[in-house]
């Protein structure tokens, strides 16, 4: 099995994990996503340029880190209460507060060329 096989393979179950880690108690999302994982990998399972095969790794890396980055799980505890699962993974972003007296800018118009 030549090494680039071998790193999709590894990636193919790595993504498998990640969201097994990433969708833990929703299961129709993970096995959506179970589903669409295993469709891009068969679609591509027949490349044979090696340029072609690194970029698809390159973009499984890419996915994994965004799904644990970015998927953040919230769960209704009552009707105005989420509680959400964020892990040491998701990236939290700086909370600014709102200025109210900042200048915004004036709404733009919106123009539709076709009209019927």
């Amino acid at each position: 099995m030549s090494s680039l096989r071998r790193e999709a393979l590894r990636w193919y179950k790595i993504l498998q994990r990640t969201k097994n880690e990433v969708f833990a108690g929703d299961f129709r999302t993970i096995t959506a996503a179970r589903q669409r994982i295993r469709e891009e990998y068969i679609k591509n399972k027949d490349l044979t340029d090696e340029k072609e095969i690194q970029e698809k790794i390159k973009i499984a890396k890419d996915v994994d880190v965004e799904l644990r980055s970015s998927v953040v799980q919230a769960v209704r505890k009552n009707p105005t209460v989420f509680e959400a699962r964020i892990t040491p993974d998701t990236r939290k972003l700086d909370n600014v507060m709102f200025d109210p007296e900042a200048e915004l800018p004036a709404p733009r118009s919106k123009k539709c060329n076709d009209k019927k």
